[in-house]
């Protein structure tokens, strides 16, 4: 799992990985020197990263899974049960972009203006009727040191969600396809659910 580890090591230090077959996806564990954790969750057959989600060591309070990639299950249990008419944010990218779904926005489609932020080199959604703001990064970007470029977020609406892409830059793509690579190697061995494929310091 070399090709996965490298993008990490910058920020957290050298990770013991491991990686199973549960659900039907392949669960790539990573355990950091100083315990934190990244889970990362692929399609089986296409190699589509499904998850991708932290928890950073906390001495303070009880460490929570923080989603970077993909929707935390809904605890129908929970008191805090979000309204299915507030804004939900999350990341679901494609082969050739990432991608960011704002869901329950129902203002006219012509009011959403997209922005980069050169400075903080985050992406800016606002609207014209001032009734969302939001920004946001790319944590993939940031790791790989590569800046945002004006022009290149494009937005479109349908059904009561916004959906805004930036292409993926040719130096994430090479590291994406390295990854389906190795993945490719991985399924000729034909692996079966709770199936632990390797373990890496």
């Amino acid at each position: 799992m070399q090709s996965q580890n490298n993008q990490y090591l910058q920020f957290v230090g050298k990770p013991h990985i491991t990686s199973v077959i549960a659900g039907g996806r392949r669960r790539v564990n990573y355990t950091f020197e100083d315990k934190s954790e990244l889970v990362e969750e692929y399609d089986i057959n296409n190699h589509e990263l499904i998850t991708r989600k932290w928890k950073k060591v906390s001495n303070i309070k009880e460490s929570q899974w923080v989603y970077e990639v993909g929707e935390a299950p809904i605890d129908q249990q929970s008191e805090l049960k979000l309204s299915n008419t507030n804004p939900i944010f999350l990341r679901k990218d494609t082969p050739q972009h990432f991608q960011f779904r704002v869901r329950n926005l129902s203002y006219p489609e012509d009011v959403y203006q997209m922005e980069i932020d050169e400075k903080t080199q985050e992406i800016v959604i606002k609207t014209t009727n001032k009734k969302y703001y939001k920004r946001f990064a790319i944590p993939d970007m940031r790791r790989a040191n590569l800046k945002l470029e004006q022009g290149k977020v494009t937005h479109v609406y349908k059904n009561n969600t916004l959906i805004v892409s930036y292409p993926k830059p040719d130096q994430i793509l090479e590291r994406e396809y390295q990854i389906r690579q190795e993945f490719d190697k991985l399924n000729k061995k034909k692996p079966k659910e709770g199936d632990l494929e390797c373990a890496q310091q």
